[in-house]
This record gives structure tokens, sequence and C-alpha cells, in this order.
């Protein structure tokens, strides 16, 4: 196949033959062709100069020839193997640093349930003012008891000797002097005594984690520091008292939880009742003592009326941390009634939750530690200036006692979900607090499924802290639980700022 040029006279270029038509209409090329040749014919005036082009036409090249090809694809794998390994370089990374966090957790983890490993014992023997309880058998005169006091003498531990035999009465005896917490000036705000116990079924990690995280947050809040240990299978308990924290600390390193001290019969009864009645014949500050009691294992037996009278009458607030797998007795009716009928709070929860536990959960974008001790008011330095027992069943609201909020400032409001474990019943709780004049009017609800997120199964939920004016707030509880059954709810608030009175015990 041959192409024809024909070229222009005016501009002399070549101009393919598929052109020349458009371009005859201004006379620039003349229309005769052949088929071998291309005639122009000049311009009148113009010297006729014949220019004839032949061109062999072949077929066009292919779009690669074969270098090309290999350049191509060379290039291209090339790219893709370099990306590959970039990819590959950012996933080994990444894969680096989340297998550091899991080893960070894991070493952190083992450090915390080790740590009481790692500590030495003291050995040194300890001096003891004994309180000692007899047994006589059962007459028709009941033997009663007299209670004495001594001096206070702090930093001195005690220790009382339990001996039992059936039938027998408790009595005991002191010194006879003026107790510190009889006298008549004892104030609201004056500082009393920060009781520990805990229950020798628990485990020493679960104990010393819950002592650590405590003392941290109470260092220079209480004139004392007591502590002592229950259900232990000899017949020798102790409460050892001090100015600090660090006081007590070897004994209570001492008296760490251990399987061959615990009560092994999982029917007999726990002595807490009677543990805290010992509390009230100790060398300490009872007015505004603060008691934190975390057990295994239920009393048998139910009447606490002369604890409550104690406690009403010292104005002491006592907080119980029970095992939802508990020992012993088969209610826990008495100990959540004790912390009912005296302003305090009884909860019950999983046993993993009852020391400080590093378990790490995302809820709502934020890391959250799940443990128990740091959601109680006992374990923080906060006053309390509501207290009210409702009593719900089924779904509804009912109407609470108005809150007369004292000052201006923030405050927590804690409560029970349940008055017992496990938390089976509990589906919703809508607490509202509301003043038309006041713009810090609020509400919050907790869910089964909220609840779980963040406590586990524990029948406590705290909230706050919130803003309030000193105003009255009148208060409503909308509720939602499976079936019929009554449970009775604490509720209680706390301000982070100190007040003046005492609140009224709701029984």
């Amino acid at each position: 196949m041959r192409l024809l040029f024909t070229e222009c006279y005016l501009t002399g270029q070549k101009i393919p033959r598929g052109i020349t038509h458009s371009l005859q209409h201004i006379g620039l090329i003349s229309s005769a062709f052949n088929t071998d040749s291309t005639s122009v014919s000049p311009a009148p005036g113009m010297k006729e100069k014949r220019t004839t082009v032949e061109i062999i036409d072949t077929d066009p090249p292919s779009e690669f020839e074969q270098v090309d090809k290999q350049r191509h694809f060379g290039i291209l794998h090339y790219t893709v193997t370099d990306r590959f390994r970039k990819l590959m370089f950012i996933a080994l990374v990444n894969l680096v640093i989340l297998t550091g966090v899991f080893l960070f957790l894991f070493f952190l983890i083992t450090r915390l349930d080790k740590k009481h490993e790692d500590i030495p014992i003291s050995s040194t023997p300890h001096t003891y003012l004994d309180i000692t309880t007899t047994s006589a058998p059962t007459t028709s005169a009941p033997t009663t008891s007299t209670p004495t006091t001594s001096a206070p003498t702090t930093s001195t531990p005690t220790t009382s000797t339990r001996t039992t035999s059936t039938p027998t009465t408790k009595t005991k005896t002191t010194a006879t002097t003026t107790r510190p917490s009889d006298y008549a000036d004892c104030k609201r705000n004056q500082k009393s005594t920060f009781f520990f116990a805990y229950s020798h079924g628990l485990t020493a990690d679960q104990v010393l984690n819950t002592w650590n995280f405590t003392s941290e947050n109470l260092k220079s809040c209480f004139e004392t520091y007591s502590s002592g240990q229950i259900d232990v299978t000899n017949d020798i308990y102790s409460i050892t008292s001090s100015g600090s924290f660090s006081g007590i600390y070897d004994a209570l390193l001492n008296g760490l939880p251990k399987s061959a001290e615990s009560i092994k019969d999982p029917s007999e009864s726990n002595d807490v009742l009677f543990f805290i009645d010992a509390f009230f014949e100790s060398e300490v500050t009872y007015y505004g003592a603060t008691l934190f009691i975390i057990t295994k294992r239920l009393p048998t037996d139910n009447d606490i009326s002369d604890l409550v009278f104690k406690l009403q009458t010292y104005h002491a607030y006592v907080t119980l941390v029970v095992s939802e797998n508990s020992l012993g007795g088969s209610s826990p009716e008495p100990l959540y009634r004790l912390a009912s009928e005296t302003n305090g709070l009884c909860i019950f929860t999983e046993d993993d939750n009852i020391q400080q536990v590093w378990i790490i959960l995302l809820v709502s974008k934020y890391w959250v530690l799940h443990q128990t001790p740091t959601w109680l008011p006992s374990t923080w330095p906060t006053y309390l200036v509501y207290s009210f027992n409702a009593e719900v069943a089924n779904s509804g609201s009912t109407t609470l006692p108005v809150f007369d909020s004292p000052l201006v400032g923030y405050y927590y409001i804690c409560m029970t979900l349940q008055d017992h474990g496990i938390l089976d019943k509990f589906r919703m709780i809508h607490l509202e607090w509301n003043n038309g004049e006041s713009p810090n009017s609020g509400s919050f609800k907790e869910t089964l499924e909220s609840h779980t997120a963040i406590y586990g199964n524990t029948t406590y939920v705290r909230k706050g802290p919130f803003k309030l004016d000193d105003v009255l707030y009148n208060m409503t509880l909308g509720f939602e639980y499976s079936y019929g059954k009554t449970n009775i709810l604490q509720i209680r608030i706390y301000s982070v700022s100190a007040v003046d009175f005492w609140v009224p015990y709701n029984n």
C-alpha cells in the first residue's frame, strides 16, 4: 500500500492526501492525483515544479516490543514487591508493639498476684492486751456483759481469746477507766478510727491488695488505724491498732490468710458480728469510726440489735463486702440489715472483684480498672449527707424523701441494686433529682447491660461526682425487677466537702 502526499506550494510542507480535499477550496493545492504520484499545478504566472513522493506503507509496530514488555513488567514487579515489603514491615512493627503490650500486662498481673510473696514476714512478737471470753453452762439466770474500759493506747496490738463450749454465753472484761469515745465533746469532723477486718476464707492477694489501695487513699484521714482477722481455726483473734497505716503493716503481713488456718467446714458460720462487737471493746476512738469488712462466710446469728445500738450511738459506719460464693450461714439478711439500719452499705460481689484486680476493659472508649475497693465510699474521704432504704418490687416508680443539699459542691450517689447476691433480679433503675430553680437538676439510669459491662455481677453502683446547689431536690426512683420479691435498696449520697451534721437513721 502506498500513501500519497501533496506538497503545499506556499509552505513547502508535505500534506497527506486525506487532507487535500479540505484545502482545495482555498487554492493551496491541486486536485490532480494519480495512483503513483502527486502532481501540483502552479498558480498562474509561476513556473511549474513537479515533485513526486513515494512512501511504502508497512504494518504499524505492535504496542510493546519484546524489550518494552520486559521493561514494563519489570517495573511493575518492582513496584508491587516494594509495596508488599512495606506493608509486611508495618504489620511486623504492629505485631511487635501488640506483643509488647500483652507481655507488659501479663507481667503486671503476675507481679500483683505474687506481690505478697516478695514481702518478708516479720517474726517480731507483739505485746497483747488480753480480752478474755469465757464460757459457762446455761442456767436460769442469764449471764450479762459488763463492759469496762481502759485508757487509750492506740499503738498497742490487742489480742482476744475466744473459747467455746455448749451451751455458752459470752462475757467480756477489760480494765476500768474512761473510754476515749465517751468524751462528751465529740464532733462530726473530728478524726476517728478506720477498722479493716477480713475473712480467712479469702486469699492473701485479695486482702493485701485491698489494704494497699485503701491505705494509699486514706493517709492522714484518721486518728487511728486498726486491722483484724476473722474465720480462723484457732481460738485466738487480734485487733491491732496504730496511729498510721505503716504501724500495723507488720501485723497485717503476719495475719494474711493461709489455707491451713482457714475453716474447712463449709457449714460453719463466721464470727463477723462477734468481731464487730469486740471492736467496741478495743482501745480506740469509736465516735465516727469507719468499719470496712470483707468476708467469705455468713453468720448464723440473726440478733443484731446490740450492734445496731452501738453503731448508731457512736455514729460509726460499716461497709460489708460479701462474697457471692459465701459459706457458713444460709442467709446474708443479718449483715444487710445491719448496714441498712446504721446508714452503712452491704454489697455482694464475685471473689475476683474483692481485690484490686488489673483487668482492663475498653468501655465507652475509656480504660477502666475492674476493682471493688475504688467504688466504695469507705475507701475515700467522703461525708454522708443523705441515706434512705427504698423497698421495690416488679416495675414502677416511687418518691423518695427530699434531699436537702447542704452546700454548693460535688456529690457522689451510691446505692445497692439488690439486697442479696447473685445479681439475678435487677433489670433497671432510674434515679432523678429535681429542683425547678436549679440548673443542676439531673438523673442517671443503670441497666443490667450497662452495669455488668463495668461492675460485673456486683450488687452496687456509684455515680458522680455531680455538681449540686444548696437547695431542696425532689427525689424519684424508677425501677424494674424480674419478679415480685421485694428488694431493699440502700441509697446514699456523699459530699466531697465536710459537713457539720449527722444523717438521721432510716430503720
